[in-house]
């Protein structure tokens, strides 16, 4: 067990979920934690159809990055980028996107398990 003698800490009772808050900064995890939230509900955000084609790749700066397996789906979400946004916003409570990006990477759908719900797996 090792003993923080300097560090600040936390000398009454505190919510939970200003101590996950507090965790997810510190490790710089923030970001990883909302593209998750925005990963679980993506197909209500963009229908089926497009989320087995495309997922939240990453969330940096306030950019949330696209990744899509084919040029046609890119296209697409480029032209729903707004609503996108929008939905995001009021769905998933990510606040502060100011922009989203499509990548269009047909090797991070190759490795994705089966499982995941992008209509390629075997049954």
């Amino acid at each position: 067990m090792k003993f923080r003698i300097r560090e600040d800490r936390i000398k009454k009772p505190t919510r939970f979920g200003v101590l996950v808050e507090s965790i997810l900064e510190r490790f710089n995890l923030s970001e990883e934690f909302l593209v998750e939230a925005v990963r679980a509900k993506w197909p209500s955000v963009v229908g089926e159809l497009i989320a087995t084609h495309s997922f939240p790749d990453r969330i940096q700066s306030g950019v949330l990055y696209i990744a899509v397996d084919h040029n046609v789906y890119a296209g697409e979400i480029s032209m729903m980028r707004e609503a996108i946004l929008e939905r995001v916003s009021s769905e998933c409570s990510v606040a502060g996107l100011r922009d989203l990006r499509v990548l269009v990477r047909r090797d991070v759908f190759a490795a994705r398990p089966s499982h995941v719900g992008n209509g390629r797996g075997k049954v």
